[in-house]
């Protein structure tokens, strides 16, 4: 058995990655609709299982990126659409 350790450069995108991953949980659960709020945690969820293995450094920075742009996207679009309590 082989016990690969991270540097730590990996590290640090790992530990981005998962922040990232917990602050798209929390976002997703102010989503009001219950079948939307479905549809994005399944998203986010495949998204983030299908690079799990990642190991390029350059590409695993581009999903941070996107991944950064999508859940600022995200935030904006449920702060637009909330009702303004006065």
């Amino acid at each position: 058995m082989v016990n690969k350790a991270l540097n730590l450069k990996q590290f640090m995108l790992r530990q981005k990655s998962l922040r990232l991953y917990r602050e798209f949980l929390k976002t997703i659960k102010n989503i009001p609709l219950e079948s939307d709020r479905q549809q994005f945690f399944n998203w986010v969820n495949e998204d983030f299982k299908k690079h799990k293995l990642e190991t390029d450094e350059y590409c695993i920075k581009s999903l941070q990126k996107r991944g950064e742009k999508s859940l600022n996207d995200l935030k904006l679009n449920l702060a637009l659409s909330s009702p303004k309590t006065l």
